[in-house]
């Protein structure tokens, strides 16, 4: 065997430009389910060339997208995943005049998944010529095309174009050959599922471009449309289709075999090489083409051997295949390496907790890298108690929570760019939470019941049903009393209902905060809060952050966060406040930054607290209290970032 050799610019930023389809895909619920069946769908971003920049960007590479979006609230949505993910989206062209296009999609497994194109003269196939910026093909290292971008007269100029910079700006150019008949008007116009409709017309669109490309990947039926064979009679071998392609081409040709993964035949060698394939049980085959491009990507980009490339490209497919959705089951390289690792180790990996906690943190991003200063005024038995002792109505703490937001919001206007926060609750909270549909800022929202023990909802309805009506941007937190010497009887109740409530987070790609309590009776040191944590996470339970008292000696931190080191390094820190005064503050922050896991504070009634005291008693003005809730909210940050 032969092993090609790349050559790459090393000083280029951009390792991959994906040309082509990025589309809103409409993923049916129910499971083994008709389509016609289907009675709820998840939105999520799709479209071979979506798929794909989103996939090399989760595995580390530098990825853009070349595409256009409509001006439509889709294609808003569709622009923020891709910048959510990292993608470059400075060739990502919004387009007024058309509407982003959708796909439904049908998961029912082992061989049906029915998808419908809703793509009339959508966006993405309003690429122009003159999109293809010469000063941006020249930071990259490569351009991948799609097969969908040459089904219509319009796109195959714009493609042509492209290939046209990319080879004068010294790019190598890749095609997915992504074979869609629907989309070459050959099937149906529902007919999404159909993959292979013998074309000499399709074929012929092809060809033109083998000359110009370095890697070619595709199934065997599309290896066939592209060679111009029909493969009707069993006379027809691949190695006539390689014959076929080699005439106009010297690229690399990849064979996606599914769950045998593939077979690579470089351009010096007729011997293919190949990797490990991965026997794995599928849910769902739709997006495993997407995501073994991006493995393979990903090893080919970086100068990997091809074995190593295959590798990689199998190791993802077979991932996605087992995951809902495309572009939201690509993993990270972290994924793929503990997958890769110990894949003949652990039975059923796929469904481990390590694993799952790994692909939430792929889809949810690392804690340790948003900073949230947060102004936690999700109190009630507090404000009841105040209410109470004081002959108040209730309805003075709603009163006094828009008061609180509004001291917020002075803060906020600020510094937008420094991570200011909210927690508020749903119950006094209300109207505030009502008109935050439209606000940049983080928001947390609790899920517990005030003062229950052991752990109780909000609402007695479906926990899952709770937080689908949420935002999805909202994290969602939660109130925990435990302690490892608690009664038997008590820590199950507690773990039970955690269990429970982290199961629905994942299922619902929530982030998770776990405010953990030391209850009374028990001593709050490093040791008994690393001990809890360490009971929780042998559980199977992986909090997106810990919401915890903070230490009063490094020692004791140490002592805490070895645990974290231990179990879940990346996991998040936020620091409460226990109404300490806030100087109090400055000896905490310092011992908490002493290690990377802290990423912000929470902190509540050291804030509001006397500031509500003196509303409550009539001595200050609404005005008076939102700017001393400002000014103290600011104390606390300027004491934050001053460390």
């Amino acid at each position: 065997m032969t092993e090609e050799t790349r050559h790459f610019c090393s000083n280029r930023n951009i390792d991959i430009i994906c040309m082509g389809r990025v589309a809103v895909d409409l993923y049916a619920e129910q499971v083994h389910s008709p389509l016609e069946d289907a009675q709820s769908f998840r939105k999520y971003l799709g479209g071979c060339a979506g798929n794909t920049a989103v996939g090399t960007a989760r595995l580390g590479l530098k990825s853009a997208m070349f595409s256009c979006v409509g001006s439509d609230d889709m294609g808003v949505y569709l622009r923020k995943t891709l910048e959510n993910e990292g993608v470059d989206t400075s060739l990502l062209r919004n387009t007024p005049e058309h509407l982003t296009a959708l796909v439904l999609l049908g998961v029912n497994p082992p061989e049906r998944f029915p998808l419908i194109f809703y793509r009339e003269n959508c966006a993405d196939m309003q690429i122009n010529p003159d999109d293809a910026d010469p000063e941006i093909f020249k930071n990259a290292k490569a351009l991948l095309i799609t097969g969908t971008g040459l089904s219509t007269p319009e796109m195959r100029v714009a493609t042509k174009q492209a290939v046209k910079v990319a080879k004068n700006s010294g790019c190598a150019v890749i095609l997915d050959i992504d074979y869609r008949p629907v989309l070459w008007g050959l099937a149906e116009a529902g007919d999404g599922e159909t993959r292979f409709v013998a074309s000499e017309e399709v074929t012929r669109e092809i060809q033109p471009f083998l000359s110009e490309l370095d890697l070619i990947v595709g199934t065997e039926e599309e290896v066939q449309i592209c060679a111009g064979k029909s493969g009707d009679d069993g006379e027809e071998t691949l190695q006539s289709c390689l014959t076929s392609i080699r005439k106009g081409s010297s690229a690399t040709v990849v064979l996606k075999r599914g769950a045998d993964g593939c077979e690579v035949y470089s351009r010096d060698s007729d011997t293919p090489i190949s990797a490990r394939s991965f026997q794995i049980e599928v849910l769902n085959v739709l997006g495993a083409g997407d995501a073994f491009m991006s493995g393979f990507l990903r090893g080919w980009l970086r100068n990997e051997s091809l074995k190593t490339c295959a590798l990689y490209g199998n190791a993802c497919g077979a991932l996605v295949v087992t995951r809902h959705g495309c572009s939201p089951a690509a993993p990270s390289f972290a994924e793929i390496e503990y997958f890769i690792r110990d894949f003949d180790d652990v039975p059923d990996l796929v469904h481990h907790p390590k694993m799952e906690q790994l692909h939430l943190r792929t889809e949810l991003g690392q804690p340790q890298k948003q900073e949230l200063l947060i102004l936690a005024y999700d109190h009630r038995t507090q404000f009841e108690d105040s209410c109470r002792e004081n002959g108040l109505s209730l309805d003075s703490i709603s009163r006094f929570k828009e008061l609180v937001y509004e001291g917020f919001q002075k803060v906020y206007r600020t510094m937008e760019e420094y991570g200011c926060a909210v927690l508020i609750d749903p119950e006094y909270g209300e109207t505030i939470l009502k008109n935050s549909a439209d606000t940049d800022y983080v928001i947390g929202v609790p899920i517990e019941k005030a003062g229950a023990f052991p752990l109780s909802w909000l609402k007695e309805d479906s926990l899952y049903q709770q937080l689908l009506e949420r935002p999805p941007t909202w994290f969602v937190k939660v109130l925990w009393r435990f302690h490892p010497q608690m009664n038997p009887e008590d820590k199950d109740a507690q773990l039970t209902q955690l269990r429970k409530l982290n199961e629905v987070c994942n299922a619902l790609k929530r982030k998770l905060m776990v405010e953990l309590i030391i209850p009374e009776g028990f001593t709050e040191t490093g040791k008994s809060l690393g001990e809890t944590m360490a009971e929780v996470y042998e559980t199977g339970i992986y909090p997106f952050w810990w919401k915890i008292t903070a230490l009063d000696t490094k020692k004791e931190w140490l002592t805490m966060t070895a645990i974290l080191d231990q179990y879940d390094p990346d996991v998040g820190l936020i620091i409460l406040g226990k109404n300490a005064p806030i100087e109090q503050f400055k000896t905490w922050f310092r011992v908490a930054r002493s290690t990377p896991h802290t990423c912000g504070f929470a902190i509540g009634r050291s804030i509001f607290w006397e500031p509500w005291e003196q509303f409550a008693e009539g001595l200050k003005t609404d005005s008076e209290v939102s700017s001393m809730i400002a000014e103290r909210y600011q104390q606390v940050i300027d004491i934050w970032q001053n460390l």
